[in-house]
C-alpha cells in the first residue's frame, strides 16, 4: 500500500525526486562465507565526527539479509569507466550470478568484497538499521577509506547511470 501524498501527481513526484544528486555506489556485504553487492544509488555521508555513511537497501534484495546478518558492508564508487559493473551488480540478482566472480575485487575488514578499480571504497562498521518503508537504511562507521583512482565516480543519469546516456 503505497503511502504517497495524493496530492502529488506520481509522475511529477518521481521527475522530481530524480533530481536529487545520487551516486552510484556498488555495496558489499558477506554473511556465512556467501558474497553479496548491489548497486545502490541511496548512499550518503550522515556524520562527520564520526565518520558515518548511510546506505538504502529494499527489502527484496538479496543483499539485504547478507547486510542484516554482517557487522561490516563495503561501499565502492565506480568510475565512469565501470558502466559495465554498475549495471551488473544493478540487475542481476546474486540468487542467479555470483558477480563478484566476474569483477576484479578485494576483501576488506571481515571478508567484505570490495571492487577494486574504483574511484573511492570504504569499509564500515553497521551501527544501526532504519527501517523505512520499502527499503531500511543501513547507517555504518567509516573503518578504513582508499581513494584508488582520481577518475570521476559514476554519476546517476535518469533511468539509467551512465555518462552521456550510453
Amino acid at each position: 500500500m503505497s503511502q504517497q501524498n495524493p496530492a502529488i501527481p506520481s509522475e511529477i513526484l518521481e521527475n522530481a525526486l530524480r533530481s536529487l544528486p545520487a551516486p552510484v555506489a556498488v555495496i558489499g556485504a558477506a554473511s556465512g562465507g556467501v558474497l553479496g553487492g548491489l548497486t545502490a544509488a541511496w548512499v550518503t555521508r550522515v556524520s562527520l565526527d564520526p565518520a558515518m555513511l548511510l546506505v538504502a537497501v529494499g527489502h527484496e534484495r538479496f543483499t539485504y539479509d547478507l547486510m542484516n546478518n554482517s557487522d561490516q558492508f563495503t561501499v565502492s564508487l565506480p568510475t565512469t569507466s565501470q558502466v559495465k559493473e554498475a549495471r551488473l551488480f544493478g540487475l542481476k540478482s546474486r540468487r542467479d550470478v555470483d558477480k563478484w566472480a566476474d569483477v576484479d575485487h578485494d576483501l576488506l575488514g571481515e571478508g567484505i568484497p570490495a571492487l577494486r578499480h574504483c574511484t573511492t571504497r570504504f569499509l564500515c562498521r553497521k551501527t544501526e538499521v532504519l527501517k523505512t518503508g520499502d527499503h531500511d537504511c543501513f547507517v555504518g562507521v567509516v573503518i578504513t577509506a582508499e581513494k584508488i583512482s582520481d577518475q570521476p565516480a559514476l554519476p546517476m543519469r535518469g533511468a539509467d547511470y551512465a555518462p552521456g546516456g550510453d
